[in-house]
């Protein structure tokens, strides 16, 4: 079995750099996304209920703080629906 010269291993070690380094380029939205809800978590409303929606998902959340939670947790950009879409009865 050939052995892989310096000049290959060092291409090979570039061009994973390089290819690492476009993955975490585009995961730093979804990473700020993430901290800004996680830090949000501090200020929420623990008592106020909020019907939620992510693209064409929707979710009946029993606090602000319960969505934010997701948020940080999931990663899903759930903002509030006022056209209540959740199915629930008005509280």
């Amino acid at each position: 079995m050939p052995s892989l010269g310096i000049a290959t291993k060092i291409s090979i070690l570039l061009l994973l750099i390089c290819l690492a380094s476009v993955l975490c380029v585009f995961a730093l939205p979804i990473f700020e996304l993430i901290s800004d809800a996680c830090k949000a978590i501090d200020d929420c409303d623990p008592f106020r209920p909020v019907c939620a929606a992510h693209f064409n998902e929707h979710q009946f959340f029993y606090s602000h703080c319960d969505m934010l939670r997701e948020i940080c947790l999931t990663g899903k950009d759930w903002k509030p629906d006022y056209l209540s879409h959740c199915n629930v009865s008005k509280l």
